[in-house]
């Protein structure tokens, strides 16, 4: 059952929540997320939810983030599902929607080492066999934990006090028999030395099959992209062939000149020409004819004489990534007397993923030259080039290399993570405690990937008299479908291996207890001084990180004949540099929890929390965290709580260091209202109502708009096919840390009814208000083209200077955009607030005068999005993305969103269902709607014995899928907030001696 503050405002544990029908005990000691300070009850003063391990066994998954992300206070960010973009099958969690890099993960209070070279942890590393429930409190926590926790804080706790023998095996799959998974736990633990030690160990084995797009319709037809495994032509702009040739060569009824017209554009000299397996042309504009090999990569898109050709790329994508995980963790303790107990546990997890992306693309920045006395140019191609002012010049080739297969990369995570310490009481000192512990993580991460290409190479062979002949068996044929002989296939195609390791140390040394007493109840008091440090290595493959000199193309006379050729080696999986780096940070920290008035009117209880913090790092300096938090209790059934808090985070190694590396960011197609190169004729900048001052900023940028030869003016034939781009990406040394204010209140309520259909209620509803100023981070190439083209205000004059414009450049013979720079800054600001609420209702059926058919429990988690937007620089525009989706991960704002359960039980029976909420949004910078989406899950169990119980789950019932949108995430949709995989089902075992 999850439990939100409704519960932990109230003095119940957190493990009374897994016994339902026993009377809730009171806690010695608790010390509650978000705080240093021992307490005797379970009250936290700032929002908090919990969810326990009955919540996960409820969605018949095998890692952690699925439940996490239903929760309407995480937005799903990189999961199960994320294949491009993916995040070498990490399972990261986003809370508020303000960045992985900006939630802090523990694990039992502690820190766990991260995976990422931006400090976000994989939460696949958690043994989920021993998590005994999670914490989640939203709102700053850096006065508690340090840098980090802007958004919030999620606490795995494991359970570390386990008793006894337990086996668990749990087998699931979906209704179309696929994505099997599969899990099994043994886990062992008890007390030694008549009661002064214990000791817990762990394993677990888990695995997970993956899902193709192609085995689900809504996925089948996805990820357009203007190049394909036919190859196509693109002309320099300076050396066009005739309009009047082109005109002839189609013979179509739409010839240029025509006016703007997104729905009847002219096949125009500088547009895209694909090559026909038979030797002949066809027009990406309109698909003029195109003659298809089939199949539904060639044909899944393709509209001939209408809409522009594009290849479908997507049935051979992951739409479930594949995973097969060992988790293996021990703890133990050892009292030597009321001074002293040693403490130890240690964490280690391996497991393997994949992601697979369609062949390897080369285009615009990474494509190649061809002379024109290449053997492989077919008569009619010969034509074209023949219709040219220059002959004899070479011409740009695009290219997919379906030939080498897919991009395939095997993902390997070695883990370990090590924790000693000793803590006791301050023999004497009131009821003063001390901790001191030491921890060591490591993470190590081995990328091999295959189905990269080498430019270079390739390059080679189309320049070769021969076509390649002379350097491989058969050459290089590349009009068409090309088939390439191993010797061709192993003389371009590259396989790389790259190896990423991260450290994190910690010492922490802290004490706590009761300072003095007061009228109103005693002062307590906590504080302690932390050193951390993180390294960061990443050691990619050599032919990732070569980047060969940019030069002009020759041509068989050793003179430049158009293009240039050189930059990255590797065309495939992005290149990278390699990356080392370090920080440290020595911190200091106090809390004070002083108790202002009690047993007054309407004050039962009035305590204040205090909070501070200062870091020093080796990178920013001094930076301060501090917390005011204020609760009270007005009397028993209605407790008001709320704070500030001001929080930090200092930037990364991979934010300050990171080398500049070759990216190609989605920028979206131009068939979607703001979306895609603005410069394109079809596209919605070009056909609205500042069209004419669009036109002409194009022309500053550098597409001309000179008529030349009886052809057109280029920027009025002028289209983009694909939905990417060239750019780099980049660190920036200068960084400061970001800070945010936060601000919360709320109130928890129980029922003061002793009816019995009353007395169970309870609620809870807390309104949070975050800004993030100075935020790290880099302007998308999305966001480049929509600020300088004036989408939202960003540039009312069309001003080539603008600063978004000064983003990216413009190539000089194409056109296209390349070279978009998303470099690290500190930015302006993001903002977020809302308001989340819980209500709970416990029925006991014979207390309301039904038969004695056990309990009903009622759970409705419900999340209000007031308001998310950003700001770029400071003093420009705020984008407001509350209620939107877009085609980036983690940048899903539904305005409402909700996790509801029923659950009734008796004896050693209990059925269960769910309901998943994810409202209506509209799909960012456009007018389309996206509608809401519900879900419906089904769950039961039956203790056969005392020891042995099974469970059973039925997710998505309805086999309702995810809301369709273009462009989306991944697979025409957010497969990380929508349902991708269908209707499934589970079954578990679990047997404890």
């Amino acid at each position: 059952m999850i439990a939100g503050a409704a519960v932990a405002g109230f003095a119940l544990p957190a493990a009374a929540q897994q016994q339902q029908g026993e009377e809730a005990t009171q806690v010695d000691e608790i010390i509650v997320t978000g705080s240093r300070i021992v307490r005797k009850d379970y009250v936290s003063t700032s929002p908090i939810v919990t969810v326990g391990a009955e919540d996960f066994q409820a969605t018949g998954a095998v890692t952690i983030d699925t439940l996490m992300n239903d929760l309407p206070q995480f937005t799903p960010s990189i999961s199960s599902t994320s294949n491009n973009p993916s995040n070498g099958g990490q399972a990261n969690i986003n809370l508020r929607g303000l960045g992985t890099q900006r939630t802090l993960v523990l694990m039992n209070g502690r820190r766990i080492v991260p995976s990422n070279s931006d400090g976000t942890v994989d939460v696949n590393i958690i043994p989920t066999a021993l998590i005994r429930n999670v914490e989640v409190i939203s709102g700053g926590a850096s006065a508690a934990y340090g840098s980090d926790a802007l958004a919030g804080v999620a606490n795995f706790i494991l359970d570390q006090n386990f008793q006894g023998v337990q086996l668990d095996a749990q087998y699931g799959v979906t209704d179309r028999k696929d994505g099997a998974t599969e899990s099994y736990s043994l886990t062992i633990g008890g007390d030694f030395a008549e009661g002064r030690g214990n000791a817990v160990f762990s394993v677990g084995k888990s695995s997970r099959e993956l899902i193709y797009n192609l085995d689900r319709e809504f996925s089948s037809v996805s990820g357009a992209s203007g190049t394909s495994p036919l190859g196509n032509a693109v002309f320099d702009s300076n050396n066009l062939p005739t309009q009047a040739f082109v005109n002839g060569y189609f013979a179509g009824p739409t010839v240029c000149p025509t006016p703007q017209n997104a729905n009847a554009p002219c096949v125009a000299a500088g547009g895209s020409f694909g090559f026909n397996n038979d030797g002949s042309l066809f027009s990406y504009t309109l698909t003029r004819n195109f003659k298809s090999p089939g199949g539904i990569d060639y044909d899944g898109y393709a509209t001939p004489g209408t809409g522009s050709y594009v290849y479908n790329t997507g049935p051979l994508n992951y739409n479930q990534l594949p995973l097969d995980r060992w988790n293996a963790y021990a703890s133990t303790r050892y009292k030597l007397n009321e001074a002293a107990e040693l403490y130890g546990s240690f964490l280690f997890t391996e497991y393997e993923s994949a992601n697979e992306l369609a062949a390897t693309p080369a285009s615009a920045a990474t494509g190649f030259r061809v002379p024109s006395t290449n053997p492989f140019i077919t008569p009619e191609l010969r034509n074209f080039l023949n219709a040219r002012p220059n002959p004899t010049g070479s011409f740009r080739l695009d290219k997919r290399f379906n030939a080498l297969g897919g991009r395939h990369a095997n993902e390997n995570y070695t883990v370990y993570q090590g924790t000693v310490g000793v803590r006791g009481s301050l023999v004497g000192l009131r009821d003063w405690t001390y901790d001191i512990y030491a921890q060591q993580g490591r993470v190590e991460r081995v990328t091999v990937q295959t189905g990269n290409v080498s430019r270079s190479a390739v390059q080679q062979l189309l320049d070769a008299p021969d076509g390649g002949r002379s350097l491989c068996e058969g050459g290089f044929d590349w009009f068409g479908e090309t088939q390439l002989s191993a010797a061709c296939a192993a003389f371009i195609g590259r396989t790389s291996q790259n190896v990423t390791t991260q450290e994190q140390s910690v010492v922490e040394a802290s004490l706590q207890g009761g300072l003095l007493d007061l009228p109103a109840g005693e002062v307590r008091f906590a504080a302690g001084i932390q050193y951390r440090q993180d390294e960061f290595n990443f050691r990619p493959d050599a032919s990732l990180a070569r980047s060969n000199p940019t030069t002009p193309h020759l041509g068989s006379n050793g003179q430049p004949d158009g293009g240039n050729i050189g930059g990255s080696e590797i065309a495939g999986f992005n290149p990278n540099q390699p990356l080392s780096g370090s920080t440290n940070t020595v911190e200091y920290f106090v809390e004070l929890l002083a108790p202002l008035l009690r047993d007054l009117p309407m004050i039962q209880e009035l305590d204040l929390t205090l909070g501070y913090r200062i870091s020093d790092y080796n990178t920013v300096g001094n930076i301060e965290a501090y917390r005011a938090d204020l609760d009270w209790k007005v009397f028993d059934s209605l407790r008001i709580r709320g704070g500030i808090q001001h929080s930090v985070r200092a930037p990364s190694v991979g934010e300050l260091y990171a080398p500049l590396n070759t990216s190609f960011p989605n920028i979206g197609a131009f068939t979607t209202t703001n979306a895609g190169d603005p410069c394109d004729i079809r596209g919605s900048y070009r056909n609205g109502p500042n069209a004419a001052k669009v036109r002409e900023l194009c022309i500053k940028q550098g597409i001309s708009g000179t008529a030349v030869g009886g052809n057109p003016a280029p920027v009025d034939t002028y289209t983009y096919s694909n939905n990417q781009v060239g750019g780099v990406t980049g660190g920036n040394p200068n960084l400061k840390e970001e800070t945010s204010d936060s601000f919360t209140i709320g109130a928890v309520i129980s029922s003061p009814f002793t009816n019995p259909w009353l007395s169970g209620l309870s609620a809870s509803i807390d309104y949070y208000n975050i800004t993030i100023d100075d935020v790290i981070a880099a302007i998308g190439a999305a966001a480049q083209l929509q600020g300088c083209f004036n989408s939202a205000g960003q540039n009312p004059t069309y001003d080539i200077n603008n600063g978004y414009c000064q983003l990216f450049e413009r190539d000089p013979l194409s056109g296209a955009v390349f070279n978009a720079r998303e470099l690290n800054n500190n930015l302006a600001q993001l903002k977020t607030s809302g308001i989340d609420a819980q209500f709970d209702w416990r029925l006991t059926l014979a207390d309301i005068g039904a038969p004695d058919w056990g309990q009903l429990n009622f759970n409705v988690v419900l999340g209000w999005l007031e308001n998310r937007e950003r700001q770029d620089v400071p003093g420009g525009v705020y984008t407001n993305r509350t209620g939107t989706i877009d085609s980036v991960f983690g940048n899903t704002f539904p305005e409402w969103k909700s996790l509801s359960s029923v659950n009734w039980s008796m004896g050693p029976y209990s059925v269960g269902a769910r309901w998943r909420h994810v409202g209506e949004m509209t799909q960012f910078s456009t007018t389309n709607e996206i509608p809401s989406k519900d879900y419906f899950d089904l769950n039961a169990s039956w203790a056969i014995r005392d020891n042995v119980s099974l469970r059973f789950t039925v997710n998505n019932i309805t086999d309702e899928q995810p809301a369709v949108y273009a462009p989306g995430v991944q697979a025409n949709t957010d497969p990380s907030t929508y349902d991708t995989l269908g209707r499934r089902y589970s079954l578990g075992l679990t047997a404890k001696f």
